[in-house]
């Protein structure tokens, strides 16, 4: 009895562990874009990975990702200057096509490596970044 018991266990986990394994492979991020502001869910351009200080302005920058096969999950996107965290904004993710976006102002004197990480459910899968810098 305990032997069978212990199959089932075996073949369950093993099953489980399938149905994981190709719920994550589904999962995907299908575009990250930095971007200068969102209209109708999408970003209206991409502004690259180089972004010039306006000498006293305080720009915004979007950051845009269409996120695919991850409903149920909680996605944030870090936001990091220079490796050092700046802001958490969390998504509850509701379908398999999800849409997200967050932003960042940035001020003269936010100069640096700018990150986004892409984090679902506590672990990242990806990571983007652009360069904010000051010619002044």
């Amino acid at each position: 009895m305990w032997k069978v018991l212990v199959q089932f266990v075996v073949v369950c986990a093993l099953s489980l562990s399938a149905v994981t394994q190709a719920w994550a492979e589904d999962a995907n991020v299908a575009r990250a874009v930095f971007s200068s502001d969102v209209i109708d869910r999408e970003p209206i351009d991409d502004i690259g990975n180089t972004i010039k200080v306006e000498y006293g302005e305080i720009q915004r920058v979007y950051f845009f990702t269409d996120l695919r096969g991850m409903s149920g999950s909680l996605v944030t996107h870090r936001w990091k200057l220079d490796g050092i965290d700046q802001a958490d904004v969390g998504f509850e993710i509701g379908g398999d096509r999800w849409r997200v976006w967050s932003s960042k102002r940035l001020m003269p004197g936010f100069d640096g490596t700018w990150s986004v990480d892409i984090i679902r459910d506590g672990q990242v899968i990806e990571t983007h970044s652009f360069d904010y810098v000051d010619d002044y």
